[in-house]
């Protein structure tokens, strides 16, 4: 008798554990599935300033120029995915006896020789995301915000004359607000490291630009 029941019970509980052990899958290959399925598109435009060589001799509001960032990515894990990026629009600084992308129009204060310089510009990038959020937290696909670190690399430059390509590195910080299943919205600020030919000056260092955009994401089913 006590054969018996020891048996029925050892059954009950292989059969429990394997209920649970197929919930338990079942719940990981929906959440896989819901993984790969993070296909996203993004569009967000906001402010961009350029630091190169002589931009510090203009007043910081005239630098301020326009930013579009245009991109497509996919989450493979809850915490890292993988975005390409175009970002671009046009930079403002400051050439000196106007030699570079000049506008014709002094910088005010500075006597002869030196120029206010606007160009456009284009930045093409790979770039690597880590969701800290869901690194140091529960995956929650319903989660209204998640801050998003960054890192890539890629091309920025110019066609205008004098035209330039340089590699560029980024590294940002991205912060996601979820609206629902398909949609939300991103803050991104960005700093970006280019090459000190990047706007058709070289002056012995390399030269950066500092963004912040504000958009939507849509993810896909």
């Amino acid at each position: 008798m006590k054969q018996k029941m020891f048996l029925a019970a050892l059954l009950l509980w292989a059969a429990s554990s394997v209920c649970a052990q197929t919930e338990s899958r079942s719940t990981e290959e929906r959440t896989d599935t819901d993984v790969r399925n993070n296909w996203f598109v993004s569009v967000a435009a906001g402010p961009q300033v350029l630091f190169s060589d002589h931009d510090k001799q203009l007043d910081f509001g005239d630098r301020i120029s326009p930013a579009l960032d245009i991109a497509v990515g996919k989450w493979f894990k809850p915490w890292v995915g993988m975005r390409l990026m175009y970002s671009g629009v046009n930079v403002k600084g400051a050439t000196r006896w106007g030699l570079s992308h000049s506008t014709g129009e002094e910088v005010p204060g500075w006597g002869t020789g030196l120029y206010k310089q606007k160009f456009n510009m284009y930045h093409l990038h790979v770039d690597a995301l880590f969701d800290l959020t869901n690194v140091f937290w529960e995956y929650n696909p319903e989660r209204f915000y998640n801050c998003i670190v960054y890192g890539g690399i890629g091309l920025a430059g110019t066609g205008e004359e004098p035209t330039s390509t340089n590699f560029a590195g980024d590294f940002g910080v991205l912060n996601t607000f979820r609206l629902n299943q398909n949609w939300g919205l991103n803050l991104d600020l960005r700093g970006t490291l280019v090459g000190d030919s990047f706007d058709g000056e070289e002056g012995g260092r390399a030269e950066g630009i500092l963004g912040l955009t504000v958009g939507v994401t849509y993810t896909f089913d």
